[in-house]
């Protein structure tokens, strides 16, 4: 059985990847669920920024957007990109879809980070917690200089830790956005590149068939990432 601080930790990667482009929003909403080592992605920016020539902007079409959220979604409100990554946000009423792909090793560089406020934060921590901390420590013991292929490979690492099938290359998580409200995220690292798919619509609850749906509107993306490199 996973323990639980891989299911804390799985999590907080995936919201280190969905912060870390230029469009990262302001720290005034709080999570629903709040572990110490789990950032949190706003639903808001403070200042955005909008650059629509980003590529993520690119990445997903009207109908894809659609059918993440139920309705059109097509405002984008914020766009940038910052070493070597891209971030596009949508926004209509009460839904909010952002796409940010950026070179796998500099997602690695936040881990470590990751992994110290999740070790700072389970003090009383199981048996079986502290193995699997000891097991990340070593993994990500060289994040900081870890290329876009072993990045991946951590990225696997981490999933199957978390219980996933063997190779995995891609996830589902959610990620908290405000005290009431998750969003759901997929990401993906292939090629040495990571991409998330993040979304959230009032009341939204993970389930397989929403798993299924938000995995192949990113499995689109890549594509569209890929051909036009």
């Amino acid at each position: 059985m996973t323990s639980s601080v891989i299911r804390r930790l799985v999590p907080a990667a995936a919201a280190a990847l969905v912060l870390l482009s230029g469009c990262s929003g302001s720290d005034d909403s709080e999570p629903a669920t709040k572990p110490s080592a789990t950032p949190t992605a706003s639903a808001t920016p403070s200042v955005p920024p909008v650059d629509a020539s980003q590529v993520a902007c690119s990445m997903l079409t009207a109908s894809d957007r659609t059918a993440l959220a139920g309705t059109a979604v097509d405002e984008v409100v914020a766009a940038s990109g910052t070493d070597g990554g891209s971030q596009c946000r949508w926004q209509a009423d009460a839904a909010v879809i952002q796409v940010t792909t950026l070179p796998a090793k500099e997602w690695a560089k936040s881990l470590p980070d990751v992994v110290k406020n999740l070790e700072s934060s389970s003090a009383s921590a199981s048996p079986a917690d502290k193995k699997d901390l000891e097991t990340a420590k070593k993994l990500l013991s060289g994040a900081a200089s870890f290329t876009d292929e072993q990045a991946c490979q951590a990225f696997t690492t981490l999933a199957e830790l978390d219980g996933d099938p063997k190779g995995t290359t891609t996830t589902v998580t959610s990620i908290p956005i405000t005290e009431t409200e998750s969003g759901i995220s997929a990401q993906g690292c292939d090629d040495g590149e990571l991409t998330s798919v993040l979304y959230s619509i009032p009341g939204l609850k993970e389930t397989a068939a929403i798993d299924k749906t938000v995995t192949t509107i990113l499995e689109r993306a890549q594509k569209r990432y890929a051909a036009a490199q």
